[in-house]
């Protein structure tokens, strides 16, 4: 008699971070895209602070979804797929945050 293998348990710490990777990486693009607008047309200086707040807030949702996708990646007889699509989203949204502050950088007066 042939043993099935058990069938994967949902992993939610993978979801947690698909979920927290998603945000992030939408948020960081909509915020990066309104802060190198001001920059281009010169009204960054009044809207800075708050957009590197907002933006720097949106990439630490990264950092949590990408912890969490690695944590997910651990678990035993778990789904691993949306760990790591969260992973890699995650780690997105703190790349995409960290261009957005070399190009806002560059182009500031």
């Amino acid at each position: 008699m042939s043993v099935s293998p058990s069938p994967h348990q949902p992993n939610t710490l993978g979801n947690a971070s698909l979920v927290l990777s998603i945000l992030s990486l939408a948020l960081v693009f909509g915020i990066g895209l309104c802060a190198l607008t001001g920059v281009a047309q010169q009204w960054i200086q009044l809207v800075g602070t708050p957009l590197f707040i907002c933006g720097g807030s949106s990439a630490f949702l990264g950092f949590l979804g990408a912890v969490l996708g690695a944590t997910g990646l651990a678990g035993k007889n778990r789904a691993k797929a949306t760990a790591i699509v969260g992973l890699i989203l995650g780690l997105g949204g703190i790349c995409l945050f960290a261009a957005v502050l070399i190009l806002a950088g560059r182009g500031a007066p």
